[in-house]
């Protein structure tokens, strides 16, 4: 209960120090409509009464505080949108301190003087950039092009699905195939995981399960997950003797050595 003091009179001994009471109970409130219990802090008198500015500024106060909250709630709430909605326009700032007009003329200069890193960074933003349609795809495609003729598997990668999936593009799945395999071979395990997958739908290769596992397995040794749960997914279609060739041929593939390159070198290394 509050004890702030009421523009309330005690009828017993005149003061106005008073604060408010409860109920005694249900009836004594219907009895009294529109009134309230007071308790005299002078005189420790209880009485019911009637008080012009206590009960109205109180909900008042409370009504407003209310509204002062929402407010408050909707602000921050407006605030934490707009952050997201920037977060999510504003593009990653290329370097510190340098404008981004700069930083994409130093991409692209770079790119022209063969760096195969700048070569794939202008070709992804060539393809995020939708304004200038047909132009920007072939412009991609020919700094991607670049970077994977100059041995950047992430390029190799990218091509290849440009040209599996046909957008913007004309689909064409060898082409697919033969830059998704050069960034498996090259050791890249998004592009192992990648060629696993054309191995697996037949997709600018012979469709076989056991060497789909081979590369989903290589992929996993090197700490890919998505290896990890293609080779697993797969493994449960593969028959006992399949999933043991599979292994074995993983196996290979991991050294670069077959068993019979391995015979060889023992037969060399063993005097006659």
């Amino acid at each position: 209960m509050s004890s702030t003091p009421l523009t309330i009179t005690c009828p017993k001994c005149g003061s106005t120090d008073c604060r408010e009471s409860r109920w005694r109970s249900h009836q004594e409130k219907v009895d009294n409509p529109g009134q309230h219990p007071y308790r005299c802090l002078n005189c420790a008198n209880r009485f019911v009464g009637r008080h012009t500015g206590s009960i109205a500024g109180r909900r008042s106060f409370l009504l407003l505080a209310g509204l002062a909250g929402l407010a408050v709630v909707a602000l921050v709430a407006g605030v934490v949108v707009v952050l997201l909605e920037g977060r999510k326009s504003v593009p990653e700032a290329p370097s510190a301190g340098m404008p981004v007009g700069a930083a994409a003329s130093t991409h692209i200069e770079a790119a022209a003087r063969g760096d195969t890193e700048a070569q794939f960074r202008a070709g992804r933003a060539a393809l995020l950039d939708t304004a200038r349609g047909k132009e920007a795809t072939l412009e991609a495609l020919g700094w991607l092009k670049r970077a994977s003729e100059g041995g950047h598997t992430g390029a190799m990668i990218l091509l290849g699905k440009l040209y599996r999936n046909g957008v913007g593009i004309t689909q064409n799945y060898d082409l697919a195939a033969r830059w998704i395999a050069a960034a498996a071979e090259a050791g890249d395990p998004e592009g192992m995981v990648e060629l696993g997958r054309l191995h697996r739908a037949g997709i600018g290769v012979p469709q076989d399960a056991v060497q789909a596992y081979v590369w989903f397995n290589r992929a996993a040794a090197a700490l890919n997950m998505n290896g990890v749960q293609e080779r697993d997914s797969i493994a449960i279609k593969l028959s006992p003797d399949e999933l043991k060739r599979a292994q074995t041929l993983s196996l290979e593939h991991d050294t670069h050595v077959t068993p019979s390159a391995e015979r060889n070198a023992d037969d060399k290394a063993t005097p006659d």
